[in-house]
């Protein structure tokens, strides 16, 4: 994790402040696909990436999304500082040698208290999300915007080494948010999530095609193909 995932990190903010969200989520939609086919073909068992070996579909792939899922919850400025911290603290460092412990201990200073949970289950558990957009409709306002309202489910669980999953209480935030015909976001906002069943409403300034919930693919779905859906707006 501290050589590979964080070589993966800075790749990825290069990539986001380059080309924008289109081509992150195509990439997190690839980084996604290539971790699920990873651990649908793990012989032996899979460790969360704080304790990861030679599992380069964790320490890569899975990486990439733990990383990106991070900055997007606590902020890039956030990550920086703890990565910071950590390096001060660790360069040059001999036996006994630096380990995630460390940075885990830098990142829990520096990030917020709200964010611990996630920060539990993006490294030390395998946690994985069942995120389905239902329905989405939107009706156009008197100033041209549209207020896209969604239905969604949202469920999640722990897995163990051996891939056993258990349903875990869901209380956290996700971004819901609309794609227009390119493929481009425009709305993403962030909601707490408590329920299986949840409904937003949000407004944007053009016309959507799709809108769900985590349309970005940020986080870790068994079945990504369903965060999103058609919005039916009536003539």
């Amino acid at each position: 994790m501290l050589s590979e995932s964080f070589a993966q990190y800075s790749a990825l903010m290069v990539m986001k402040h380059t080309y924008g969200e289109r081509a992150m989520r195509k990439f997190l939609r690839y980084e996604l696909d290539s971790y699920l086919r990873g651990r649908g073909s793990e012989r032996k068992m899979e460790l969360p990436i704080m304790r990861v070996e030679n599992q380069p579909y964790v320490h890569y792939a899975k990486g990439t999304l733990v990383m990106y899922a991070l900055q997007d919850a606590i902020g890039e400025e956030t990550v920086n500082r703890a990565l910071r911290t950590y390096l001060e603290q660790a360069k040059y460092k001999g036996p006994p040698y630096t380990n995630t412990r460390e940075f885990m201990a830098a990142l829990r200073r520096e990030a917020p208290s709200s964010s611990l949970a996630l920060i539990h289950d993006l490294f030390e558990a395998i946690t994985l999300y069942e995120l389905r957009a239902l329905d989405a409709t939107a009706k156009k306002l008197p100033d041209d915007r549209y207020q896209v309202t969604v239905k969604a489910s949202a469920k999640k669980f722990y897995a163990n080494d051996l891939g056993v999953e258990t349903e875990a209480a869901l209380d956290e935030e996700f971004a819901f948010g609309a794609l227009d015909e390119t493929g481009n976001a425009i709305g993403l906002e962030k909601r707490r999530v408590s329920t299986s069943a949840t409904e937003v409403s949000f407004i944007v300034d053009r016309r959507p095609a799709k809108a769900g919930i985590d349309p970005l693919n940020g986080r870790i779905d068994r079945n990504p193909d369903d965060n999103v859906v058609p919005v039916e707006i009536p003539n």
